[in-house]
Order: structure tokens, then sequence, then C-alpha cells
């Protein structure tokens, strides 16, 4: 397969970090064990995971080192997550992430210490229940703390138990830690549930367009609860957290556009018609340089986003939802584009161009609707009137 060098800010960790996973993904993760993986909605590859995660470390780079992880910046995170895009990986990277974000968010050292060690040594996974059936997904373009939340909170017995639904949690079938929005007399919280260890949640997977990525509706019924932080910091610590998944999921999505791009180029130099390769014709000449320029462009905004977390020390909002936007625009261009240069074969569901194109319909939705994000990059960037 043609091989396109990745344009965002290199150093010699994060290449080698990088050359790592895809070795690994490529040995363990090959369309085979994506289309079967895909057949389990409510499992994953276990053993992969475990390379991943304790082999590696890479749910341990986001934690501090006094939780037991690395310490490392959510830069470093950006090669490890485009390569699982890169490859379709479809286990709890992204899900786990985002609860170690929104743990540490909360400020709350009980919870941090309870469960961030267990997290970095790949002993339990975690997901976030954010989003309420019939109702808007929080997302970075806006807190769920301001959107409506239907899921309760009620002291008993010295205790906390949560009732309510969220649907469309990632892995949510599978993690061992959930970390829930809910609303009790004194605003919206965050709160803890251990669904294996305390009972009282029913998880249900969810049919989706995407079945690389799982996904699950999960009914909370008196389910017990640890409360992180007070709920005053909710909001705050869900912007925090939200914004770095936005950051981390842009660049899954370059480098899934990456995957298509090239499947598109290798097929286009290979396939032959009127004696010659088709992309030699101009039409399809043009629709690959379309792709290249929607990637490359996608590129570079995330390098100024890497860039200036490794400046800042954390992602800026106005560079992330530039990047967030670029890079699930540049995988929707792309994606249709290696449909498209295939011709007839690209367009049955059982070619493996239909496995980017399913996840970048998915990437539309999956962090909030992307007008949200237009809107909230559009205020950021000072370009709507205040009024």
């Amino acid at each position: 397969m043609t091989t396109i060098t990745p344009f965002t800010t290199a150093t010699d960790e994060r290449d080698e970090l990088s050359t790592a996973v895809r070795r690994l993904l490529a040995l363990r993760h090959d369309e085979g064990a994506v289309r079967n993986w895909m057949e389990f909605p409510d499992d994953y590859d276990r053993g992969l995971w475990s390379e991943l995660a304790t082999g590696m470390g890479v749910t341990a780079m986001l934690i501090s080192e006094e939780h037991g992880g690395a310490g490392f910046s959510a830069a470093d995170l950006a090669p490890v997550f485009e390569e699982a895009g890169r490859a379709l990986y479809g286990g709890p990277l992204l899900s786990t992430v985002l609860a170690t974000a929104l743990l540490q968010a909360s400020g709350d050292e009980s919870a941090c210490t309870r469960y961030l060690p267990a997290i970095a040594d790949g002993r339990i996974t975690a997901t976030v229940a954010l989003r309420e059936e019939e109702r808007a997904a929080p997302s970075v373009a806006s807190s769920s703390a301001h959107d409506p939340i239907a899921t309760r909170a009620e002291l008993r017995d010295g205790g906390w138990f949560l009732t309510g639904t969220k649907t469309d949690v990632i892995d949510g079938c599978t993690a061992e830690l959930v970390i829930v929005t809910a609303r009790n007399d004194a605003g919206t919280g965050l709160y803890a549930v251990a669904p294996v260890e305390g009972g009282g949640v029913q998880r249900n997977p969810l049919a989706t367009m995407d079945l690389t990525r799982k996904q699950a509706r999960l009914a909370f019924v008196d389910a017990p609860a640890v409360p992180l932080g007070p709920a005053s910091g909710a909001s705050a610590a869900l912007a925090t957290a939200l914004n770095l998944g936005a950051f981390v999921f842009a660049a899954e999505c370059l480098g899934t556009a990456r995957t298509a791009l090239s499947q598109a180029v290798d097929y286009a130099c290979s396939r032959r018609q009127f004696g010659r390769p088709i992309g030699s014709f101009q039409a399809v000449k043009h629709r690959l340089a379309d792709m290249w320029f929607a990637l490359e462009t996608a590129a570079v905004v995330l390098d100024e986003a890497v860039q200036g977390i490794d400046r800042d020390g954390e992602p800026a909002p106005l560079d992330t939802e530039h990047a967030l936007l670029a890079c699930v625009e540049a995988l929707s261009v792309c994606a249709q584009g290696n449909i498209s240069v295939h011709g007839g074969i690209g367009f049955t569901w059982e070619h493996p161009a239909h496995l980017a194109y399913r996840r970048a319909r998915s990437a539309q939705t999956l962090l909030g609707p992307l007008q949200r994000h237009r809107d909230r990059l559009s205020d950021l960037a000072g370009l709507r009137p205040s009024g």
C-alpha cells in the first residue's frame, strides 16, 4: 500500500511511538480482524488492548506520575490516535482517554487515587455517559451542564444512587468504570459508576452506522455511584475533558483519512482501463487531488494544535475546534472519494472502502453536531456578533 508520510509535528520519541503502534496494529488488526470484531457488538480484542495499554502504556500517557501514569502531554497522544485511526481500531481507546481526562479535570483527588492507577496499567477500561435519549449531545461546543439532564442522582442512606438512561455511550457494554452526568437539587454533577461491582445498570449494545466503534444504551436503576468533585465544577471539567477529546479524535480522523487516500491511490495506480491506469484519467486525478488537498490542509491545522500544546501545555479551544472540523471534513472527503475512485466495487458494503466511509459518517455526530462546533469556532475566532 502507498505510504503517505504524516505531517504532524515530530519528535524522535513520537516518531518511535507512532512506528511501534503502527507495527502492532498492522500485525494484529488487519481488515480481517476489523471485520471479525464487528460481529461482537459487546466485546473487543482484549489481547490487543492489553498490549496497547499494558505493553505500550498508552493509557498511562495522560495520567500524572503520582497516580501511576507517565505524565505525558496531550500532544504525545496524537500519533497514537492517528495510527489507531489508520487501522480503524475499535477498542476502548477513545472512551478510556475521555474518561481519564474527565476524572483528572474533576479535581477529585480521592477518585483519581482510586481509579487512575487501574486505568494506567490497563486493569480497567472506562467511558463517559453524557448523551440522553431525544436530547442534544453534550460536546465541546456546549457544556452538558447547560443541556437538559434527566438522569437523577439521589442521596439515600449515606450513598448516592442514579436513575435514568444514557445513550450512544462509547464502549458502554464493556467499560468497568462509567463517568455519568446526573442532576440533583444542587445542579448537574459528575458521578462514577462501576457497573459490574454495584449493579443497577442495564447495558444494551446499539446497532450503529460504524460497526467498528461499539456504542451502548445504559439504563441506570438505583445504580450506586460516587460523586466526583463539587457540582459547581462539573461544567468546567466537562469543557476541559471534551476539548482534549476533540483533539485526539481529530488525530484519529486524520489517520482514517490517510487510509482512505492510500487505498484510492493504490487502486488508481493498479487498475487499468483502455490500456492504462485509471489514475491517468483527468477525472480521477482531480478526485485524488481534492482528497490530498483536504487531508494535507487538515494535517496542517492539526499540527498547529500540536504546536500549541507543546508551547502552552494544553489544547487551546480555538485550535482544537479548528482541527476537529478540518479533520472530520478531510475524512469525509477522502472516504467518499475512495468509494468513487473504486467505482462499482467501491459501492458494495463488503469492500474495505466502506469501513472508512462508515467511520466518516459516524464522525459527523460522535462529539456532538458539527454545527455546534462551527458556531463555537466562530465565537472563539470573533467571527460572530456578540449580540
